[in-house]
């Protein structure tokens, strides 16, 4: 009996090594497939256009503002409202583009709470005008008017330092390269804008404006949400010496409310009638 016992034993042991030894390789299968699709994983994550510290974005084919453009508008917004400095917005840029220097809010005061691209207008050979509606976190809202252009492969870069607007910007003809005001009505044309800006700034009534807006003109002002901080370069798109003019206006404004200071870029355009100088329209520049 002890005889038979010992031998069913060792007969079941040397079942459970086969056994054993059959599922060994599955069991390396599992684990090295498992390995695989973690592997696989981790790479979609780093090549995907959501990585961190990733400023270029693609865009899909087709045509118009994709997703991936529009999420590079909201990062690029973001990423100025926390810090509106040339070091912080480095990676966002194209070559050779920048922005000033600003300060950031204090606090967080202006934090944003959340974002979305509103409007998008196509400026021909790449370039586009990306609005996004900013909601801050003290329940205010404030839109980014962001000059960027597609480049290469898809790539995505910011232009320059986009416009705070009042309402989603109109974006115009693609700009020439900027340089100073030409022709006789020049110092006329800078004194204009030293004057309606702040004016712009901090009316509450677009009747405010009446007096530096050419007839027929609609803008509507921003209702001493900002205030100008030192006085604003002005230059023309092109050479022209006409009755009608497109002007690249740099200023730096504060936030009172936030702390914040940001550089901002405004397009003009302004129009001579009786020998005087006015304002058409308030738009979205690119640089």
């Amino acid at each position: 009996m002890a005889y038979g016992f010992g031998s069913e034993a060792g007969k079941g042991g040397g079942e459970r090594r086969t056994l054993w030894a059959a599922l060994r390789p599955a069991g390396r299968v599992a684990l090295w497939a498992l390995v695989g699709l973690l592997l696989i994983r981790g790479a979609a994550g780093l090549l995907g256009p959501g990585a961190e510290g990733t400023s270029t974005v693609r865009h899909p084919a087709g045509g118009g503002t994709g997703q991936a453009v529009s999420a590079f508008a909201v990062r690029f917004a973001r990423g100025y409202l926390e810090d509106p400095s040339q070091r912080a917005l480095a990676p966002f840029l194209a070559t050779g583009a920048r922005v000033g220097e600003g300060r950031p809010a204090s606090g967080g005061a202006a934090g944003v709470a959340q974002a979305e691209v509103v409007r998008s207008s196509e400026l021909g050979d790449g370039r586009e005008i990306v609005t996004v509606a900013c909601e801050l976190r003290d329940s205010r809202t404030l839109y980014l008017a962001v000059p960027i252009v597609r480049q290469g492969a898809g790539g995505v870069a910011a232009l320059g330092a986009p416009s705070i607007v009042a309402v989603p910007a109109v974006a115009g003809d693609d700009p020439e390269r900027p340089r100073p005001p030409a022709g006789s009505g020049a110092a006329e044309i800078e004194e204009l804008v030293r004057r309606f800006l702040p004016a712009y700034l901090s009316a509450g009534e677009e009747s405010e404006l009446r007096y530096y807006l050419a007839p027929g003109a609609g803008v509507v002002p921003l209702g001493g949400a900002l205030k100008p901080a030192g006085v604003p370069t002005v230059d023309q798109l092109g050479a022209g010496e006409g009755r009608e003019r497109s002007l690249l206006v740099a200023a730096r404004v504060e936030d009172p409310a936030a702390g914040a200071a940001y550089p901002l870029a405004y397009r003009l355009e302004v129009v001579e009638r009786g020998g005087r100088w006015y304002v058409a329209s308030v738009e979205g520049a690119v640089a």
